[in-house]
């Protein structure tokens, strides 16, 4: 796992890939009915604004990942216990991602599949992709975007000439007032996806183009926001309000209701695949950011131990993955209800404006006071 550079493009990339990753899968936002894409839009602001609270911290201490500038705003001991916090939190999201993954395709192809081998399976390949570096996720995610655009333009298309897009299901706009929609915005909307967007405090320093990552991050936020409210819309369309809030993955429900001609039908595969693709960037890059942590913080250098990190974490993963909730429906339940509140808000809020509000202290403090004038 070498230091690898990625370009502002790659950048780009992965954080779109990462910000879909599972996010496009779940019924994101229908606590809101059909304002679900009212709650996204607004969430997709708040996740603009801490993007820029995450930016302007690693700014201040340029060439240090999070894990890292902790310890200059708060010291060696506080600091690193709020790093080693951070690396079980980025941990621990990989394997709930992984859990989403594991059940998407448990419930879609894979029924007689054990979990194991299913989560097995998708952390080898990423525990392997890690352990070669940042450089060689990006340069996949270059290769892998524009199969996923061509598909998800041609899906589109498909979903328009099956004529089963109905737009009176959006209807009526704001029918029980602003305040279901501020419910499902915040923290829900905010925290997941927007708000995990701080994992890139892990990735930032090995961005050749330093000066372009504001820019680059609020352009992927804000386009891959579009594509979420996109989808969102797409899915009560064509499946109504009732259903698109109760099925466990809308999008494959939607895109399995393709017909056209009785000639082009049945691509949820095809779609599938896609899915798959999306949710292989976001473990990663959660995994990522927790064995480079990891590797900082504990000082691993050599090749061997780094190798080591790396399969214990994947067993770890993989096995908590498994056996973190006991059923599916306990999993989204645990993840709307608590995984917000107890983790999402303390982690990618709380701290970061704490850590802001002690930065800019620091900042005053060192101000010369102007001379007297006698």
């Amino acid at each position: 796992m070498e230091r690898g550079k990625i370009s502002k493009r790659q950048l780009f990339i992965l954080m779109l890939l990462f910000e879909l990753g599972s996010s496009i899968v779940i019924n994101l936002g229908m606590q809101a009915k059909q304002d679900a894409w009212l709650a996204v839009l607004l969430g997709t602001g708040a996740g603009v604004c801490l993007f820029l609270v995450y930016d302007y911290l690693y700014h201040q201490y340029e060439g240090l990942p999070l894990t890292q500038y902790v310890r200059s705003i708060l010291g060696k001991y506080l600091g690193s216990l709020l790093a080693l916090l951070y690396i079980f939190y980025f941990f621990y999201l990989s394997a709930r991602v992984l859990r989403d993954f594991g059940d998407l395709l448990l419930t879609s192809t894979l029924e007689a599949t054990p979990m194991l081998v299913i989560n097995s399976m998708l952390m080898l390949v990423i525990g392997g992709a890690v352990y070669y570096g940042l450089e060689v996720v990006g340069r996949t995610g270059e290769i892998i975007l524009p199969f996923m655009i061509f598909l998800a333009l041609i899906t589109g298309i498909a979903i328009l000439f099956s004529h089963i897009f109905h737009i009176k299901n959006l209807l009526p706009v704001l029918e029980g007032g602003w305040k279901p929609v501020m419910k499902a915005t915040f923290p829900l909307t905010v925290t997941f996806p927007f708000g995990e967007i701080i994992v890139f405090s892990m990735i930032l320093p090995y961005v050749n183009e330093q000066a372009h990552t504001r820019k680059t991050g609020v352009k992927a936020i804000l386009i891959s926001g579009f594509i979420l409210i996109t989808t969102i819309i797409t899915n009560i369309a064509v499946l109504g309000v009732a259903q698109a809030s109760t099925e466990q993955f809308p999008l494959l429900t939607t895109v399995g209701k393709i017909n056209v001609g009785d000639f082009i039908q049945r691509v949820d595969a095809v779609a599938l695949s896609a899915l798959i693709l999306g949710g292989f960037f976001k473990i990663s890059i959660f995994f990522y950011a927790g064995i480079n942590g990891m590797k900082d913080l504990f000082l691993i250098q050599k090749k061997k131990h780094i190798l080591i990190l790396v399969a214990s974490f994947v067993a770890v993963v993989t096995v908590y993955s498994v056996n973190m909730d006991s059923s599916f429906t306990s999993h989204i339940e645990i993840g709307l209800k608590q995984v917000p509140y107890y983790l999402h808000i303390p982690f990618q809020i709380g701290i970061p404006v704490l850590l802001l509000v002690i930065t800019w202290g620091k900042k005053l403090g060192k101000k010369p006071s102007p001379g007297r004038i006698t």
